[in-house]
């Protein structure tokens, strides 16, 4: 028997055979299990260097099969390798928590399986060392792949990543991130948007002596890719969020200066970048930011109607909208009424009430925004009216502003800009 063993349990004889397959240049011995019964059995009869699991098995599925050989001290320090049709990053996520050297999506590359299969045995067996893989596809062998085995061989390199012509820079000490770069991003964000690229090619190159690529990284490397994978799984819902219906990419300037004043720099470099001449793709392309982080940045000032639906017209769409609750008097050829709280944007208000005026009909409007002492007076007519409560939009009437004077019309725009500064902040927070 070779000196090294390893357990492959999957239920699937075609996928064991190409597994044994994919390994049999390496001179190890190859047992197999058809289900997790076996494969735990097995486990504690024979103690193989290293177990290949299937998550999806009869009896017991992989992930329980890894969670019970954990708790048994005669198995526990046995590495594991997950291989599944489960290919979400939060299927990736669990088999990383429960302590596995890594999560591979069937169908399994041979290049890829035999490159993880062999750190983990010079790991376990540090004097059988075979030659290291230089070069390659991501499609064979992705990024976080590549980043356990940098860290899994305590390697100083640096890792060298190209696709079509995008550029971007790992670098590892002792296996350890250190440093990061990707386009314009830096750090941790370059990390992110890496582990998103399932094309392209990579290299392993020297370290770099003077240190300068990229921006620093700090924290635990496997505490660095689980969160990785968990932007990697939201990225889809927040982009159909923003193209169902697709969003109008376009902050008017004085708003957009005005959130830019209080965000953080690099959400503030992702605001200026709607102007409205680019599309998604575009900003997500010229974003300091990861793909996660920038589409949370747009995403909050779409929750705050700050960008609207790209098929509604300029003078429909009306810029964002923030509900105020405080009184807001309204006069025409009347007394002035009163409405406990309203909708306000940069170019008119939404008022509700059971009695809307009349379309057309000029109207003066004067309530105090928080925090101010002196109260906005500004004159409007009505544009949409609904006294319907069976229709959508609720009962009200929409006026927007014709003559406001330019301290008014400043003091409402950084009250907008405040409030959605305050969302995109809590965008932030979860970088």
């Amino acid at each position: 028997m070779a000196s090294r063993c390893v357990l492959i349990g999957d239920d699937d004889p075609l996928a064991r055979l190409m597994m044994r397959d994919a390994l049999a240049e390496l001179s190890i011995t190859i047992l197999e299990a058809r289900d997790g019964k076996e494969a735990l059995r097995l486990a504690k009869a024979e103690g193989p260097h290293l177990i290949i699991l299937d998550v999806m098995m009869p009896e017991l599925d992989g992930f329980q099969v890894a969670t019970l050989l954990k708790q048994d001290p005669t198995t526990a320090q046995i590495p594991v390798i997950f291989v599944s049709a489960l290919g979400a990053a939060r299927d990736k996520v669990r088999g990383l928590n429960l302590g596995a050297e890594d999560y591979l999506a069937k169908p399994i590359h041979a290049e890829e399986l035999r490159a993880r299969v062999q750190m983990v045995l010079r790991r376990v067996q540090p004097s059988q060392r075979e030659v290291p893989l230089a070069s390659g596809q991501l499609e064979a062998m992705n990024v976080l792949s590549l980043v356990q085995l940098f860290e899994g061989e305590r390697r100083t390199a640096r890792l060298l990543l190209a696709r079509e012509d995008a550029r971007g820079e790992i670098a590892f000490e002792e296996g350890r991130i250190i440093r990061a770069a990707q386009g314009t991003r830096k750090g941790k964000a370059a990390v992110y948007q890496l582990l998103t690229w399932q094309k392209g090619t990579f290299q392993m190159a020297p370290a770099d002596p003077s240190g300068q690529v990229g921006g620093t990284v700090d924290g635990l490397t496997q505490a660095l890719l689980i969160e990785g994978l968990r932007r990697l799984d939201e990225i889809p819902r927040l982009h159909e969020g923003l193209r169902n219906p697709p969003i109008h990419l376009e902050l008017s300037a004085s708003l957009r200066a005005a959130i830019q004043a209080q965000a953080q720099p690099e959400s503030a470099a992702v605001i200026a970048l709607l102007d409205g001449t680019r599309d998604l793709e575009q900003v997500l392309a010229q974003s300091p930011l990861d793909d996660w982080a920038t589409l949370r940045v747009i995403d909050a000032l779409r929750r705050a109607s700050a960008l609207g639906p790209a098929d509604v017209s300029q003078d429909r769409r009306g810029g964002p909208r923030l509900y105020v609750e405080v009184p807001i008097e309204y006069q025409s050829l009347r007394s002035f009424q009163q409405s406990a709280a309203f909708n306000l944007s940069a170019r008119g208000v939404f008022i509700r009430t059971a009695v809307p005026f009349d379309m057309g009909e000029q109207v003066v409007l004067r309530f105090l925004l928080p925090g101010q002492e002196a109260p906005v007076t500004v004159i409007g007519q009505v544009v949409w009216r609904n006294a319907d409560p069976s229709k959508a939009g609720g009962m009200g009437m929409g006026i927007r502003f014709v003559e406001t004077a330019a301290d008014d019309r400043d003091s409402i725009e950084r009250h907008l800009a405040q409030a959605i500064a305050e969302q995109v902040s809590s965008a932030e927070q979860r970088q």
